[in-house]
């Protein structure tokens, strides 16, 4: 990461600090910042608060206004932030639940949810583990508990499911790249046992496939070097073929 990336996040644990004081568990950075895979043109950052209660309405309120891009501009294009109870990071299930989420970034209107729940945390637990980093608090290791790797293959399975019901949707995929992009990285982790990056994940799928078109036009977009729709009929073939795929034996957790 660079210097700007590093300011920024430094701002944004003081902001975090500011509203819950005592109340901060940890920070904590995942996503492509934490796996050789961020540009700044294209990549949000992904950061996980965890606290020791639960939120009050003018937490949830100071968060809406501290963190947005308009308050706090990220140097990428925009910031992923959620709220996380520590029992829910210290004991993964399957269906994670949230205290607050902030989508902002430049170029689309602030995304705000005040609670909900999610089974693709257990996916963003699982990379915290693996390759995250501590930005403030408890070291990651203390906090987040191992996850089921049973678990954590539905989680992807169903983010596949709802890439396919999204495919051109305006804001989570105009082009269709994002689908392409996880039934790679889901592809790569059933074959070997890895989450990595979404730029890693589709060369590695090249190596399977290289004459693969779909995936080369996905990687181009990806790069900022195309911007054409990519093929509604092998996006939702790739996706089926990736779900099919049965796992290879690997660990149980992570």
């Amino acid at each position: 990461m660079d210097d700007q990336v590093d300011d920024y996040l430094h701002q944004l644990s003081e902001a975090v600090n500011s509203v819950l004081e005592d109340r901060v568990v940890g920070l904590y950075l995942c996503g492509s910042a934490v796996v050789d895979d961020y540009d700044k043109d294209v990549s949000d950052l992904d950061v996980f608060c965890i606290v020791k209660r639960p939120l009050k309405a003018t937490d949830k309120d100071a968060f809406a206004q501290a963190l947005t891009y308009h308050a706090l501009p990220s140097p990428g294009a925009g910031l992923e932030f959620y709220v996380v109870l520590e029992e829910e990071a210290a004991h993964p299930h399957s269906l994670l639940s949230y205290e607050f989420a902030l989508l902002t970034g430049r170029g689309f209107e602030d995304i705000v949810e005040e609670e909900g729940m999610d089974e693709g945390l257990l996916m963003d637990f699982a990379m915290i583990l693996q390759s995250g980093k501590t930005l403030a608090g408890r070291p990651k290791e203390e906090v987040f508990g191992s996850v089921p790797r049973p678990w954590l293959q539905e989680a992807m399975k169903g983010s596949l499911r709802r890439h396919e019901k999204h495919i051109f949707h305006p804001f989570y995929d105009p082009y269709g790249h994002e689908a392409v992009m996880n039934a790679c990285r889901t592809w790569c982790f059933k074959e070997t046992g890895i989450l990595t990056s979404k730029t890693r994940g589709m060369k590695w799928a090249l190596q399977q496939l290289p004459d693969s078109n779909l995936i080369r036009h996905a990687l181009s977009v990806r790069r900022g070097q195309e911007h054409g729709l990519l093929n509604h009929e092998g996006i939702r073939s790739l996706i089926h073929f990736v779900i099919s795929k049965t796992p290879v034996k690997v660990p149980s957790a992570i």
